[in-house]
C-alpha cells in the first residue's frame, strides 16, 4: 500500500459512515426525550465496525454539553453497554496494542473507520475491549450463547485511566433486568445487536446455527418484557451486526432484521414517516 497514497485518500474522507456501513437517526423511543435526543442506528456488516458508532456516540455526548461543561475523556461517564450476540466478543488486553490505540483521534470519523478496519481484531471478536479502554462505554452487559457458564466470566476491566467497568455475562435476558437495575451508570444505553443471536445455541462454536422460531424471536421481542423498558427509556444508539457468515446468509440475517425491527418500529427505518411502536416504555 502506498503511504502517500493512503494519506491523500483520508483528506477527502469527512463525516460518512465506514464502507460497508449505513446509519438512519430517527426519534427517541421514551416519549419524554423525543424531540430532544434522537438516536442513531448504525448497521455494519461486520461487528467490528460498531466500535465507529460507538466512539461517534461518546463524541457527540461530548459535544452536546455546554462548553464550560464538556468534560476531558478521563471524567467523562459514558453510557453503558448493553449487547446481544451469539459469540463472546469481549476480548481484553490482547485484543489491542495500548500505545497504538492511545494514539487514536477519537474525535477525526475518517481514523476511526480506518482503525476499525486495520486496527480491531479482523475476526471481529475483540472490540468491546478497546472501547473500554478508551472509556468510550460504561459497563457492559453481555447476552451471548456461546459461553455455557458464562457466569464465571463476570470481570472488572479497568480503562486507560484507572477507572472501573464491569462486565456482566448472562445466557438470556432472563437475569438481566435485575442486575441491570442494581449496577448500571445511570448514563444512558447503547445497545448493540449481532442478528446471530437470534441463532439457535449449540456447543458448536463459530458456525452458523438455524434461525431460531418466528414465535421465539416474538417472544423475546415483546414489549411486555421488563428489559425493554430499560435499555430504551435513555437510549443513545444502536448498532446492528448483520454478520452473514453466521446466520446462515444474508436473506437470514435480513429476515432477522426485519422481525426485530417489526417488534420495535411502526414504520421502518430509513423511511421519513419512521416511528417507534407506542408503549415500548411501561412506568
Amino acid at each position: 500500500m502506498s503511504i502517500s497514497l493512503a494519506k491523500s485518500l483520508l483528506k477527502n474522507v469527512d463525516h460518512i459512515d465506514p464502507p460497508g456501513c449505513v446509519s438512519d437517526i430517527v426519534g427517541h423511543p421514551n416519549p419524554t426525550n423525543r424531540g430532544k435526543h434522537p438516536v442513531e442506528v448504525g448497521f455494519v456488516m461486520e461487528h467490528r465496525f460498531a466500535f465507529f458508532y460507538w466512539v461517534k456516540c461518546k463524541q457527540e455526548l461530548q459535544r452536546g454539553r455546554p462548553s464550560s461543561l464538556v468534560p476531558d475523556d478521563k471524567q467523562f461517564t459514558p453510557p453503558d453497554l448493553v449487547t446481544w450476540d451469539w459469540h463472546d466478543d469481549v476480548g481484553g488486553e490482547s485484543n489491542f496494542d495500548e500505545k497504538e490505540l492511545a494514539k487514536l483521534n477519537q474525535s477525526d470519523e475518517s481514523e476511526v473507520a480506518l482503525f476499525c478496519w486495520a486496527g480491531l481484531s479482523p475476526i471481529n471478536d475483540g472490540h468491546i475491549a478497546p472501547a473500554l479502554w478508551l472509556n468510550a462505554i460504561g459497563n457492559v452487559y453481555v447476552v451471548q450463547k456461546q459461553i455455557q457458564n458464562c457466569k464465571n466470566n463476570d470481570h472488572v476491566f479497568k480503562d486507560r485511566f484507572g477507572n472501573k467497568h464491569h462486565v456482566f455475562y448472562f445466557r438470556s435476558m432472563k437475569g438481566f433486568t435485575k442486575t441491570f437495575e442494581k449496577t448500571n451508570s445511570k448514563t444512558g444505553v447503547i445497545w448493540d445487536v449481532d442478528l446471530d443471536y437470534f441463532t439457535k445455541g449449540s456447543s458448536f462454536p463459530d458456525q452458523f446455527m438455524p434461525p431460531m422460531a418466528s414465535k421465539d424471536i416474538t417472544a423475546v421481542m415483546s414489549p411486555e418484557n421488563p428489559w425493554i423498558s430499560l435499555v430504551l427509556r435513555d437510549l443513545k444508539a444502536v448498532t446492528i451486526a448483520l454478520e452473514p457468515k453466521y446466520t446462515g446468509g444474508l436473506s437470514v440475517s435480513l429476515d432477522l432484521y426485519r422481525q426485530w425491527e417489526s417488534a420495535l418500529f411502526a414504520v421502518p427505518l430509513f423511511n421519513e414517516k419512521c416511528r417507534w411502536r407506542k408503549g415500548l416504555i411501561k412506568g
